[in-house]
């Protein structure tokens, strides 16, 4: 079963980020979902030229891109309330065991056989980090990987995640590295794009990191919305004002640049490339696993 989205403020706040102007999405209870966002809600701006209030149906590609957007952001602030913790070192990494197994270097991976013969599920498994979440511990790569699974899970389900990630071999997370060919099929990758974009996931580099903090040479985050005028991302291990890894860009910022060398001239920025999820070819996985 999916998970429904039921804010539609906070939608309308990132399709208008992701529209690039203001807009306002409606329910459309007639042909819908009530109190739900669906394919068949509508959303409404003024026309720049003409000064008129337009409305237009959302449609299947563009709900599909912003409800899982949606869903990366929901699953940011889950994280973050969690209790999982940043480890710096493989010394600190740790995950629940009855479902995980860790190797080296925080190489995670779901247990295909759990006790009294039963198979491990990723979905479930992936959901005890959320649920459990201080008993995990991972770096800033892996989160971005949980944050991507969990938002695939939200929009698919929990059987068809199982069947995703369970053969030719059980979900594995790990930084970067390590990717399931169901997961590489739905990324996508983009140079050289300027403008923020809700759901996607970015690289903040610290070149001057100090030796003792070169865990910090580079934070991965992923940006969650402007609120109250300020940029807010999920930056796993920096924590902001609110006591999470919630942070506004200037808290990052401001974080990675304690931590630089002394003598150090070169400020943290923001790296061109932008990462995320295809929604389209998603929804096209999802029916062909559902057939």
């Amino acid at each position: 079963m999916t998970t429904p989205i039921r804010n539609l403020q906070t939608s309308s706040q990132l399709l208008s980020e992701l529209l690039e102007q203001p807009v306002r999405v409606l329910d459309s209870p007639t042909t819908g979902k009530v109190g739900e966002l669906d394919a068949q809600d509508t959303y409404e701006r003024t026309d720049p030229k003409t000064g008129k209030v337009v409305r237009a149906v959302l449609g299947d590609d563009l709900f599909g891109d912003l409800a899982f957007r949606q869903r990366v952001a929901q699953a940011a602030r889950d994280l973050a309330a969690s209790g999982a913790s940043f480890s710096g070192c493989q010394e600190n990494d740790s995950v629940n065991k009855d479902l995980w197994t860790l190797g080296y270097g925080g190489r995670m991976q779901v247990r295909k056989f759990l006790e009294a013969g039963k198979l491990g599920s990723p979905a479930v498994a992936l959901k005890d980090i959320f649920e459990h979440g201080r008993r995990y511990g991972f770096e800033c790569a892996s989160a971005m990987m949980v944050l991507f699974h969990k938002a695939i899970l939200d929009t698919v389900g929990d059987t068809i995640f199982d069947k995703m990630f369970t053969e030719p071999a059980y979900l594995k997370i790990f930084r970067w590295e390590l990717k399931d060919n169901d997961y590489l099929e739905l990324e996508q990758i983009e140079q050289g794009k300027s403008d923020l974009v809700p759901g996607s996931h970015y690289y903040y580099k610290n070149p001057d990191a100090s030796a003792a903090n070169s865990a910090f040479g580079g934070e991965n985050v992923v940006y969650l919305g402007s609120e109250n005028g300020q940029r807010m991302f999920y930056a796993h291990g920096v924590c902001g004002a609110k006591g999470t890894y919630l942070v506004s860009e200037d808290e990052l910022i401001a974080s990675l640049s304690s931590l630089r060398r002394m003598g150090a001239t070169t400020a943290p920025f923001r790296d061109t490339f932008t990462y995320s999820i295809d929604a389209k070819r998603l929804a096209a996985k999802a029916q062909q696993l559902a057939a």
